[in-house]
């Protein structure tokens, strides 16, 4: 696997993806069990893990990427003898550049006078009054009454208000009043979200534009127009998954929409938006477990409080309300005649309809539909090809089926897959675009996936893999870069290398250097270096520095050394100094201690803060010990702490605390709160627990978890229970559960375990994800073997303590 980002943040997923190989390719499980072991636990689950290697997200937690970097290093080390480590300085640097990087940039103009410029008035959207087509803001279309054709209905049921249409009239009115305000209807699909946001369009006042950000592509649209968005504007976020969550635009949208609902000079705007709960909601709006990743803080910040549930049946009044007006409309009566459960508006969209067409599918019909359903889910885009959806179908025949088909199945099966269920919503719904770019000569009919189905099938396909049809179609008409690399990567993900290769090849031919390096990766290996390295000098010559550095591995590799520190020269001047570092560490390894020096002195002259860390090292190992501290305070004058903390680390190891504590301190006075920390560490340690207890505090109120764990500890160990459980259940609440885990620690080795298991339960509740292994360790290390293994059930099957743990299973361990 290679980062599947470019810019800073491909770069890092490449790096510690070819760390991660030299290390072993440890299982995440493996890499899961060593977090949970340090103190305080690092949670490394295996989500975060994957989208850390492969460029998905970018970590955001510098002690957890941290420790991940040292794990790994050592291990490689371990494996390889001649294997250098990059230090933790270099990573941290590369990390905070992946970051900086991925942190939304970009607002309106603001000129010296204050106001944002949009030029001319120039703002986007329509006047509201402009919208008379619902459809074309995405709302469903509802079944036919076909019996009651006479009736001359209207294209959109009876609406029958609810709860939240309440909620959403509140919003207009505020809104009307000269308050800007977001609402997000969270609810699955077909149940009446689009709908509830276009019956609130008749309370907006005259006066007042919509925008509907399309055009080129919905977060294209947004990521460009928002600057341009004034006063009396309603913003319409339909699914608004496809603005938040791409990984190149989604943070700047959020950054985007958050300004605007604050900015006062343009307010008042009304943002709509709708999300699926699962899987859009909740990966866009919560705080993911410590020392994951965390790709969506701008998201989560704007949907935070936005959320109005919409419920997923009527059920009492509201379904008393359907049955009255049913009389108005037969389309009312037809769904309630037909679903007993209280889903109207899934009946009315067809959503019941749609899964029984799938599953009363002619075998050639339902093979097109799980095709469709698949490359969704795989990470194609929304418009699939025709000629896809025809050649993948095969991956999902039988032999039998196969040798049965006629000349003209596929127009067969498309029409099937393409006739609307009751007049509503078909499974495959062709693609007629207003206007389209230049034509590309293989481009023919497109298709959309029903909504309703792509969330059916990530319910119900996950663990699928499809056959080699699927894959070779993903190879011949996935012309969309982004669509490529997507399923090349899910390809690779599911051992399909051979498939991953083609794709990454067809896609490499358009000189797209992220295609050509992950390309480049599969060739090595398979033993191919030669056309590896011919990749990579291709992908260099196409500007990618980190290829320009593998390059270099490859060079030296090969035996040629001046090559090598030629190309990571080259590297480094374009911005990726890492390869050059290593080539300086294997000489400083093989005893050229003067021309290791030499190299980070230059790297260090191009304002490299590990290179000043290095020399720093070098320096203190030879006894100069004024110039290492020199060296390691122009690193921090320059905004690295890193060399600074891991000298003073060097003098308390070494037993001189005095010289740590003042290091420390120096660390401390330019911001990195870890200093006050780790001396109000050494302070308790030695028994100065007044001065510990205030550095603690200093820290703790400057935000660093480090000082909340140290007060909760001094206050535990003092016998002020309450006040401790209060400092460790703020930190919990700030993100960092580990605090919660150490007092039960305390606890249980106190022999208080009735105390140590709802504390453990709070951590677990509060997102660490191996409390209950740890405690469970406890008392395994006491000999209560019996509490150690009811623990680790409750943790496997995610109970809380106190549960009765159910029976086993036939075959199932306990």
């Amino acid at each position: 696997m290679m980062g599947e980002a470019g810019g800073k943040a491909g770069e890092l997923a490449d790096l510690l993806r070819e760390l991660y190989e030299r290390a072993g390719s440890p299982t995440y499980a493996k890499l899961a069990r060593q977090g949970a072991g340090q103190r305080p636990p690092v949670a490394l689950g295996a989500t975060v893990l994957s989208d850390w290697f492969n460029g998905r997200g970018v970590p955001a937690d510098p002690e957890r990427f941290a420790f991940l970097v040292t794990w790994l290093e050592h291990e490689a080390a371990r494996r390889d003898r001649a294997y250098v480590a990059t230090p933790a300085a270099a990573w941290e640097r590369l990390r905070g550049e992946a970051e900086r990087e991925r942190r939304p940039a970009g607002r309106p103009h603001t000129p010296r006078g204050g106001d944002p410029v949009l030029v001319g008035g120039d703002f986007v959207g329509r006047p509201v009054r402009e919208f008379t087509d619902a459809f074309a803001l995405e709302v469903h279309r509802a079944i036919d009454a076909p019996e009651h054709a006479q009736a001359r209905l209207s294209d959109l049921p009876v609406y029958i208000p609810r709860a939240h249409d309440r909620e959403l009239r509140t919003a207009v009115e505020r809104a009307a009043g000269g308050e800007s305000v977001m609402v997000t209807l969270v609810a699955g699909s077909s149940t009446g979200k689009t709908r509830a946001c276009w019956e609130a369009l008749r309370a907006v006042p005259d006066g007042w534009r919509l925008w509907h950000p399309l055009h080129p592509s919905p977060a294209e649209a947004a990521a460009t127009g928002l600057s341009r968005v004034g006063p009396r504007t309603v913003v319409w976020l339909n699914e608004a998954q496809t603005y938040l969550e791409p990984a190149t635009a989604g943070e700047r949208i959020a950054t985007g929409l958050r300004e605007l609902l604050n900015d006062p000079r343009r307010a008042p705007v009304l943002v709509l938006a709708t999300l699926w709960p699962d899987p859009f909601w909740n990966a866009l709006s919560t705080r993911p477990a410590t020392g994951a990743s965390d790709p969506h803080v701008q998201a989560r910040a704007l949907l935070t409080g936005t959320d109005v549930r919409v419920p997923e049946m009527f059920t009492g009044a509201d379904l008393d309300a359907v049955r009255a007006r049913a009389i108005e409309d037969p389309r009312l009566a037809k769904a309630l005649t037909g679903d007993d459960d209280g889903r109207v508006t899934q009946f009315l969209a067809g959503a019941p309809a749609l899964l029984k067409r799938l599953d009363l599918a002619p075998a050639h019909a339902r093979a097109v539909i799980e095709g469709a359903m698949d490359a969704r889910r795989l990470g194609h885009g929304p418009i699939l090809r025709q000629a896809f959806l025809e050649d993948a179908a095969d991956a999902y025949l039988t032999d039998t089926e196969s040798d049965a088909l006629h000349d003209d199945w596929f127009e067969q099966a498309l029409a099937y897959a393409a006739h609307p269920v009751h007049g509503a919503i078909a499974p495959l719904t062709r693609i007629r675009p207003r206007r389209r770019p230049r034509r590309d000569p293989d481009d023919g009919p497109t298709y959309r996936l029903a909504d309703y189905l792509e969330q059916h099938a990530r319910h119900t396909r996950g663990a699928l893999c499809p056959g080699a049809s699927f894959w070779e179609a993903a190879h011949d008409h996935a012309h969309v870069l982004d669509d490529s690399l997507n399923l090349a990567q899910a390809a690779h993900d599911r051992l399909r290398i051979r498939h991953a290769e083609r794709i990454y090849a067809k896609a490499a031919e358009s000189r797209e250097p992220r295609a050509m390096t992950r390309l480049a990766s599969l060739r090595a290996m398979a033993g191919d270096h030669d056309g590896a390295e011919r990749l990579t000098r291709e992908a260099a010559d196409a500007g990618n520095a980190r290829a320009l550095a593998r390059l270099s591995s490859l060079r030296k590799e090969a035996g040629d050394h001046e090559g090598a520190e030629r190309l990571a020269r080259e590297a480094t001047a374009a911005g990726y100094p890492y390869q050059l570092l290593y080539l300086a560490g294997q000489r400083e390894l093989a005893g050229d201690r003067e021309g290791a020096e030499r190299v980070f002195r230059e790297l260090a002259d191009t304002g490299s803060t590990f290179a000043l860390g290095k020399l720093a090292e070098m320096r203190d190992e030879v006894g100069d010990h004024d110039g290492a501290e020199r060296l390691t305070r122009e690193a921090a004058e320059a905004g690295d702490t890193g060399p600074l903390m891991h000298l003073a680390w060097r003098r308390e190891v070494a037993g001189n605390l005095d010289g740590a504590q003042r290091l420390y301190l120096i660390a401390a006075h330019v911001g990195d709160t870890r200093g006050l920390v780790m001396v109000a560490e050494i302070r308790e340690k030695a028994g100065d627990l007044d001065t510990a207890e205030s550095l603690y505090l200093e820290a703790a109120e400057a935000g660093d978890m480090g000082g909340l764990r140290g007060l909760a500890g001094i206050r535990e160990r003092a016998g002020d229970r309450h006040e401790a459980e209060h400092l460790a259940r703020m930190a919990a609440d700030a993100g960092y559960p580990f605090v919660l885990e150490l007092l039960a620690e305390i606890r249980e080795e106190a022999g208080d375990h009735d105390d140590a298991d709802r504390l453990t339960r709070e951590a677990s509740d509060a997102g660490h994800p191996y409390a209950l292994e740890q405690l469970a360790k406890l008392r395994e290390k006491a000999g209560e073997h019996h509490d150690a293994e009811r623990l680790r059930t409750w943790s496997r099957r995610g109970l809380d303590p106190g549960d009765e743990v159910p029976p086993a299973s036939s075959g199932e361990p306990v």
